[in-house]
Formats: structure tokens, C-alpha cells, sequence
């Protein structure tokens, strides 16, 4: 008798579970009024409440998740709650030993950008049972970094690479020239790749460059007034091919023998000007064909 009982319970708990998801990924709130109603009177407040928060939340796309807190905390609350979550993320993975800019940082629109390692640390910090749920709650509220992929696709740490030539070239150009080329660096880098904009990379990238100087000089830079700034492209792409690992970057000038088909390949993976680099690969190949 206790184990049908047992099993009707479980039933029952299934049932709700089951037109509380269904309602809640239609995003439809009159159904989940009238199904919040209806199974209180028959689960009670309690159960029902941990029925919803570890189970249904958990097993809901992460939309209809932030559309039902947002619809029934208010917006207010949704963004404190948001706020709170977020700062927890921060504290278990800095407790793990990742730092802040480096493994994981925030994004635009309050989103974090975490890397494999920070994503595999959060995990670990869920129930065996609920992993599977909660990582497809990561892939979407969390942002991979185009950081990781693009040098995962370069094979090189080309971003590490790029920001200590950068911090060198902080050291010899003055301070409009050091403003310019940062400027020209980044419209370069986020025209070919604008994921590196909604990751916030210019401003991280920035940071990091600027750190070592005085704030005064630093602060300088940053406000520059020049609202077009210029620079010697040709150097930009010394710049880029040294951060590849391009052994032969520094023999770019007519002098040297120019700038080679292979290496004008490997910028177009990384930057683009007023043209992009793969016209001027296309008019080189073309050239070389028609002139063999």
C-alpha cells in the first residue's frame, strides 16, 4: 500500500513538472497562474516552490527561465538577482585560483565571458544530475570568449603576443602617436572580427596595454582628441605577423623584398582595413597567374 502510494506521489509530482515546463516554454503566464494555483492546493506552497526552482528552472531553455524571473520577481529584482548571481560566479571562480581579465570577464548587457577552464570549475559546482541541464543554462548565459576561438583557430597565443608588442610600443611613441596606434590597431582587428566589439575586447585590450604607464600619461592616450587617427599600416602588420609567429614580419618594405603573398593570408585572418585583405590576395593571385 505505501509503495503505490509512493508511486502515485511521484505521479502527481511528474504531472506537474510536466505542464509547469510545457507552459513555461510556450511562455504562456496564464497557464502557469492558473497551474501555480492549482498545484499549491494539491502539492502545497513548499513542495511545489522546490519543484519550480530545482527542477523546472533547471530544465527550461534559458530564456523562458529569464523571461519567468523577469515576469514574476519584476524587472527590479530580476536585475538584483542577476547582479547577486553574477558576483557568486565571480567569487567561486577567483576562490579556484582563475584571474579576472584573464580566465573570465564581463561582457555588454551583463553577461560574463568565461573560458573552458572557468566553464568546466562552475560545473563541478552543480549536482551529478542536473550537469547536463545547467550547461545548457552556460551556453547560453554565458559568453565563450572570441578571444579563445580565434587564437584556438590561429594555433598561436596571438592576442598575448599582439598586447606585449603593444606595451613596448607604448614606450617609444608619443602620446597622440601611441593614441593612433591603438586606434587604427583595434578598427582593424574588431572590422574582421566584430564578436571581439560585444566581448568588450578594445577595452580589456586597452587595459592591458596601459597598465604600466603613470595614469597621467595614460589618461593622456585615452583622450586624445584626434577623432580620425592615422598610422603606418605597413607596421601594424609587422605587429600582427610577429604576434603569429611569422618569422620573416620585419621584411615588409620594398626594400626587403615587400610583403609576401603567404603573409598578406595570414593578416586576413586577423585585420582588415577600408579593403579587405582577401581583395588585394585575390589581384595578387590573379597577377601571379596570368604572369606565370
Amino acid at each position: 500500500m505505501e509503495i503505490n502510494k509512493f508511486g502515485r506521489k511521484k505521479e502527481v509530482v511528474a504531472t506537474a513538472k510536466r505542464q509547469l515546463l510545457k507552459a513555461l516554454n510556450c511562455r504562456d503566464i496564464t497557464a502557469i497562474e492558473s497551474l501555480i494555483v492549482e498545484w499549491q492546493s494539491i502539492l502545497g506552497s513548499e513542495k511545489l516552490t522546490d519543484l519550480i526552482v530545482n527542477e523546472v528552472m533547471l530544465e527550461c531553455d534559458s530564456d523562458s527561465h529569464s523571461w519567468f524571473c523577469q515576469i514574476f520577481l519584476g524587472q527590479a529584482q530580476y536585475k538584483q538577482m542577476e547582479e547577486k548571481a553574477q558576483s557568486n560566479v565571480f567569487q567561486i571562480l577567483v576562490s579556484k585560483g582563475l584571474e579576472p581579465g584573464k580566465d573570465f570577464s564581463s561582457g555588454l548587457d551583463g553577461m560574463m565571458i568565461v573560458g573552458d577552464r572557468a566553464k568546466q570549475i562552475l560545473l563541478t559546482q552543480v549536482p551529478q544530475e542536473h550537469q547536463a541541464s545547467f550547461e545548457t543554462q552556460l551556453e547560453s548565459s554565458l559568453v565563450s570568449d572570441p578571444v579563445t576561438s580565434i587564437e584556438q583557430q590561429l594555433g598561436c597565443a596571438f592576442f598575448s603576443n599582439l598586447t606585449e608588442i603593444a606595451i613596448q610600443q607604448m614606450q617609444v611613441l608619443s602620446n597622440s602617436q601611441a593614441a593612433a596606434y591603438l586606434g587604427v590597431l583595434l578598427a582593424g582587428l574588431v572590422s574582421r572580427h566584430p564578436q571581439l566589439q560585444d566581448a568588450d575586447f578594445p577595452t580589456r585590450f586597452i587595459a592591458n596595454t596601459l597598465q604600466g604607464l603613470s595614469q597621467e600619461r595614460a589618461m593622456l592616450i585615452l583622450n586624445d582628441p584626434e577623432t580620425n587617427p592615422q598610422f603606418d599600416e605597413m607596421i601594424i602588420f609587422g605587429h600582427l605577423l610577429a604576434a603569429m609567429g611569422d618569422k620573416e614580419y620585419h621584411r615588409l618594405t620594398e626594400e626587403e623584398g615587400g610583403i609576401s603573398l603567404d603573409q598578406l593570408k595570414k593578416l586576413d585572418l586577423v585585420w582588415s582595413g577600408e579593403r579587405r585583405l582577401s581583395e588585394m590576395v585575390a589581384m595578387m593571385e590573379k597577377w601571379h597567374f596570368r604572369n606565370r
